[in-house]
């Protein structure tokens, strides 16, 4: 019987995760982000068979999907799809733990009727960096001003996972600045919190090509060094030339978004 899960049986999904997980990061570390906290579509819902596995949805995303090893193969992960009623399999905007699914279950997905429609790349990296000058770190006071910046440039997902930035003592943000105007921005360890994850970022169209963004992402690695992560996950790109000239950074992982073919 599948049944709705509550933050009462966090233990348990933690314990599921840290035994099932096949994804190449620690899914248990970030259980409770993953199952109870809000993306952009707003709370997600976490569903459960007891003892063989869960799924959690936010709006028409597939955030997570999960089934243990001794119950695969019986239907236990098409019967959570099936409830989940997830018309999209990949990165739900705001709040995801990789950016779709995996090589090795795309043919999971596609017996279940969904299409693949596009794919992207996680990439790994060292934060042996020294600080990068000519950006600065945020203040809380500059709270607003830099959301709104950030949402004028690049919309209001992105001003969704900045926002989680304030909400540390030391915000994990760096902007740039030219006369007196934000140029642009990057946040760390926002989402995925604890995995050492970079992003998102972004330099206005006008001041583009010229290091602005290469100075963002190091001043960022560099903190996230301070932070004890001895190297960073880039989730989400194609832009594998520049951040292997800007960082060394190389490609770790392949996602593909899936689609049901009847959305």
């Amino acid at each position: 019987m599948i049944r709705t899960a509550t933050r009462k049986d966090l233990p348990y999904l933690r314990e599921l995760f840290a035994r099932a997980n096949d994804a190449p990061y620690d899914l248990a570390a970030v259980a409770e982000e993953k199952c109870f906290a809000a993306g952009i579509a707003g709370k997600p819902v976490v569903r459960v068979i007891d003892g063989k596995g869960a799924a959690v949805t936010c709006g028409k995303w597939l955030r997570v999907l999960i089934v243990e090893r001794g119950s695969r193969g019986r239907g236990v992960g098409s019967e959570l799809l099936r409830d989940s009623n997830a018309t999209v399999i990949a990165a739900e905007p705001g709040n995801y733990f990789t950016p779709g699914v995996p090589e090795n279950l795309r043919g999971f997905f596609e017996r279940s009727g969904y299409i693949e429609s596009a794919s992207t790349w996680n990439l790994d990296c060292s934060t042996d960096f020294g600080a990068a000058g000519d950006v600065r770190r945020p203040a809380h006071e500059d709270r607003e001003r830099v959301l709104a910046f950030v949402e004028r440039e690049f919309g209001r997902i992105w001003r969704f996972e900045a926002a989680k930035a304030f909400e540390r003592e030391i915000p994990p943000a760096f902007v740039s600045e030219e006369n007196g105007e934000l140029t642009g921005f990057a946040v760390h360890d926002v989402n995925n919190r604890g995995l050492g994850w970079f992003g998102p970022t972004g330099v206005t169209k006008s001041m583009r090509g010229r290091g602005i963004g290469c100075r963002l992402l190091l001043a960022s690695l560099a903190d996230l060094r301070r932070l004890g992560y001895p190297r960073a996950i880039i989730p989400w790109t194609d832009a594998l030339e520049f951040y292997r000239k800007c960082c060394g950074a190389e490609a770790a992982y392949r996602f593909f978004t899936m689609a049901r073919r009847d959305r």
